[in-house]
């Protein structure tokens, strides 16, 4: 069976469309849901997990486009220095999309990995302009109050994340 070019430009605008929800869904949920869920003294960075997984799945293109869009909404939303979230959250996807060739996807332990090693960089980088350059110096407090909670809870959503992204991936693929 022929599918003629229409077809597939709807199919390619259905991807497309997926993914920008699932990255909207992600934000909400972060931004407004988590923070309600009083018993967590932080909630875990799930836009960071969808920017970390859509660069190494995808490759750098789509993880700095991705990057780019999460740090949009962020940098609106939080109404501070524009280009803040837009800096770290792209250089992450570009980073890891750059690790697209070099490993097999299916690892969730590479992704576990990676989701310890960006959750920390991004708290280190969010400490810095948050804290340091305004000088709060305590970095100890941040770093266990603030800093591990968050990469425990981000590595935690990370196994659940990953793998519904990676199977979605593959059965895109598949059509």
């Amino acid at each position: 069976m022929r599918v003629n070019r229409r077809d597939n430009n709807l199919y390619k605008a259905f991807v497309i469309f997926t993914h920008i929800a699932i990255l909207f869904v992600a934000f909400i949920m972060q931004t407004s849901i988590f923070p309600l869920i009083t018993f967590l003294r932080s909630s875990p960075n799930l836009v960071l997990i969808i920017v970390f997984t859509y660069g190494l799945l995808y490759g750098e293109n789509i993880g700095i486009i991705v990057g780019i869009v999460a740090g949009l909404l962020f940098d609106m939303y939080f109404d501070e220095t524009f280009g803040v979230y837009v800096l770290i959250y792209s250089l992450i996807g570009y980073v890891n999309g750059s690790l697209n060739e070099s490993f097999y996807g299916d690892s969730i332990s590479l992704a576990m990995l990676l989701s310890i090693v960006n959750c920390f960089v991004f708290n280190i980088y969010i400490y810095i302009i948050h804290f340091l350059l305004r000088g709060r110096f305590n970095f100890l407090y941040c770093l266990f109050n603030i800093m591990l909670p968050n990469i425990l809870f981000t590595l935690i959503i990370t196994i659940i994340v990953y793998k519904f992204l990676y199977d979605y991936n593959v059965i895109k693929k598949g059509n």
